[in-house]
């Protein structure tokens, strides 16, 4: 339906039909990743990992086995890690990072005797990334355990863990650090259970354990946080809970495994990724969870219903941006305010900087105003205003988002014209 506005502002708005469509958003920060190892002492193999890159994942996991870091040329090794960085980056592609002694389940005979030696390992990393992370969204784990998962490893204890994270938290401010378990968490960050305040945290979850189990394979507990108090595990409702309060600020993500025990609940596993915020998945694992989601049908009161599973999560990992309800008049300079509407329909907020671009263009001339960190701090389901002023009268009104850091377009779930919504179409009503 088209809406002109009143003749006295001299100029009409014929504002574009702002629905949501099903594209697969090829946006940074989100989605699916596949992990790609490499052992720190030996160069990578970029043929490989070439055949291996999958152009609608704008996320890998670059998992570091550093098991061999004692014995090897650490200017190598550090070489290795910047390479490898600069070719996720040649390919556009946010890296999961992982530093592990173990890749097969037995850190207890890899890992260093010495936790001194771990320590060393920790200041190596911390040194090594300086500078040369531009790319790299997550550091995941404190190094230690299987899989470096922060899980069986002699050098376990809660102090430890501290002594490491010292290093890590001195990584660039804008890469987020990621620990196995909630609980972990909260005794990393033991000044939250007094202030309630995330300022300045920038630690997430990863959860390898998604669905395995009644407790996510050991990822909660089973009293209350009421009976058990901040420092123990709590049962999942209650670590639910905590979980989608850290999402708001970090990001949470990890992998999904199949419970061959209990009956599948397409509606449970839906509705468990929005509640916990989740950001990013593992696509290779667990198949069976996986192909699970592909032979579901999602069930909801949106567009997606009746839509596998699989595409409903595809598309709402993390966040997922739609423009509503454009309008223009005029503001008391005389000049045109553009507004809309921007909604958050995925998962999660986004977690690095973006700016937010409406621009006016025609034949002669176009004019373009920026909205600094327009996109950032919308929560899912949640909606917040736009607007900008404008001397230009005539032309197609677009809007589009940018990350700070790159450049890289951020996509909106509207219709698209060479990546930018078409918000309308102005006339000017004197020409």
């Amino acid at each position: 339906m088209i809406r002109l506005l009143r003749k006295k502002n001299r100029f009409s708005f014929y504002p574009a039909d702002l629905k949501e469509t099903k594209d697969v958003l090829i946006n940074p920060l989100r989605g699916w990743y596949k992990i790609f190892y490499f052992n720190i002492n030996e160069k990578p193999d970029f043929h490989e990992i070439e055949s291996n890159l999958d152009d609608e994942q704008m996320l890998v996991m670059a998992f570091a086995d550093i098991s061999s870091l004692p014995d090897c040329d650490c200017d190598l090794a550090k070489n290795n890690l910047i390479d490898i960085l600069k070719y996720f980056e040649s390919k556009e592609k946010d890296v999961i990072l992982r530093f592990a002694y173990d890749t097969k389940g037995k850190a207890l005979e890899e890992e260093p005797f010495s936790f001194k030696t771990v320590l060393e390992h920790a200041k190596w990393i911390v040194e090594s990334l300086q500078n040369n992370s531009r790319n790299v969204f997550i550091v995941q784990g404190m190094i230690l355990g299987n899989w470096g998962e922060m899980h069986t490893s002699k050098h376990i204890s809660d102090e430890n863990f501290r002594r490491i994270y010292a290093f890590f938290d001195d990584l660039d401010k804008d890469i987020y650090l990621a620990v196995r378990k909630p609980v972990q968490w909260r005794l990393l960050n033991l000044n939250f259970s007094k202030t309630n305040d995330m300022t300045g945290i920038r630690m997430g979850i990863f959860n390898d354990g998604m669905f395995g189990s009644v407790s996510d394979l050991g990822t909660y507990g089973s009293d209350s946080k009421e009976d058990v108090g901040y420092r123990s595990e709590w049962n999942v409702n209650d670590e639910v809970d905590f979980i989608n309060m850290i999402s708001e600020k970090c990001p949470v993500g990890g992998e999904c495994v199949f419970d061959s025990s209990k009956e599948f609940d397409s509606k449970s596993v839906a509705e468990r990724l929005r509640k916990t915020g989740v950001t990013y998945l593992n696509i290779e694992h667990d198949k069976r969870f996986i192909e699970t989601l592909k032979n579901q049908i999602y069930s909801g009161a949106d567009i997606f219903n009746g839509d596998s599973l699989f595409e409903y999560v595809t598309a709402h990992l993390g966040y997922r941006f739609i423009a509503k309800k454009a309008t223009v008049k005029k503001d008391r300079e005389g000049l045109l305010c553009i507004s809309a509407e921007i909604e958050n329909r995925g998962f999660a907020p986004i977690y690095q900087n973006a700016d937010i671009y409406i621009e006016i263009v025609n034949k002669e001339i176009s004019e373009t105003h920026k909205i600094t960190n327009g996109l950032n701090g919308i929560l899912p389901g949640k909606t917040t205003k736009i607007s900008a002023s404008f001397k230009q009268k005539n032309g197609i009104v677009f809007l589009y988002a940018k990350r700070q850091s790159d450049g890289r377009m951020v996509f909106f779930a509207n219709e698209r014209d060479n990546g930018k919504t078409i918000l309308g179409k102005l006339e000017n009503r004197n020409e």
